[in-house]
């Protein structure tokens, strides 16, 4: 079905906007460290994604481009089972580590690369499939290939974005530019997405949940030491690397700390029969 707007020509160009030519591609098993613990400052959060998504013990699930299994656990912790796919080594390493300190048995790893032309006969069809901040958002009409119950997607909601927080704790110290800002940043969000699968013919549900990464500390010194792995602090910018940590840091009345960054996400799903594949 087309619509008035070529929305999906639309969501094309914001992912164009917002990669600079400059930036070399980026190593994710570098980033691995990095995005693991990012995830677990924001697991409280994230339990809640799951929860809205209704997933039930009956249910096969994917995760495309698990990273270091964020969604993957506590999908697994409701589902029958759940495939774990990554493009990159130390990603699928911390996943399934994860996993293990979870006590969980019903996760299959598998590594392999999304944008593989055979990645769907390779990875098989699930009842659910799932896409978070990852490739596999990128191509709709792939990723519904997967799925015979519902396929969902979710990212951030005009809001802060990990790799910003991230990037936050690092003013002044790294060299990495800033992700772009768009003019206007709801014009290109969801929205999107959102309007592409309509156009296909299907009926897309989405929620918007309260997102962020939070931790108690006991002393701002155990807050300096945790927080390392967001990147390389040097010596010299030791003094600059404690004041943004302390930017994000708030006093309890017991005397501990709480460190809190606010974002949101937004969860959409699907049924994959309604899409009319061109």
């Amino acid at each position: 079905m087309n619509g008035l707007v070529n929305w999906e020509a639309l969501r094309r160009q914001r992912f164009a906007m917002l990669r600079d030519p400059k930036t070399p591609n980026v190593d994710w098993n570098a980033m691995a460290e990095m995005y693991d613990g990012m995830a677990k400052l924001e697991k409280s959060f994230t339990q809640k994604q799951v929860d809205a998504m209704g997933i039930t013990q009956d249910d096969t699930v994917v995760d495309i481009g698990c990273g270091p299994g964020r969604l993957t656990v506590p999908m697994a912790q409701k589902a029958k089972s759940v495939t774990c796919v990554d493009a990159f080594e130390k990603m699928l390493e911390r996943c399934v580590q994860n996993v293990r300190d979870a006590g969980l048995h019903n996760v299959k790893p598998l590594l392999q690369s999304w944008l593989d032309e055979d990645a769907v006969a390779k990875i098989g069809k699930h009842d659910i499939a799932v896409a978070s901040r990852s490739v596999g958002m990128f191509d709709i009409l792939k990723l519904n290939q997967l799925a015979t119950k519902y396929v969902f997607v979710m990212s951030f909601a005009n809001a802060p974005s990990l790799r910003e927080i991230q990037l936050d704790f690092l003013e002044g110290i790294t060299d990495i530019s800033p992700m772009k800002k768009l003019p206007d940043e709801r014009m290109f969000d969801y929205n999107l997405t959102f309007n592409t699968i309509y156009d296909l013919g299907a009926n897309p549900s989405v929620v918007v949940l309260d997102d962020g990464f939070e931790r108690i500390y006991d002393s701002k010194e155990e807050a300096y030491q945790h927080l390392r792995f967001v990147g390389k602090i040097l010596p010299e910018h030791e003094e600059r690397y404690r004041y943004n940590v302390d930017r994000c840091l708030m006093p309890l009345e017991d005397g501990r700390w709480r460190m809190l960054r606010k974002t949101q996400t937004y969860v959409m799903w699907w049924k994959p029969s309604e899409l009319h594949l061109p």
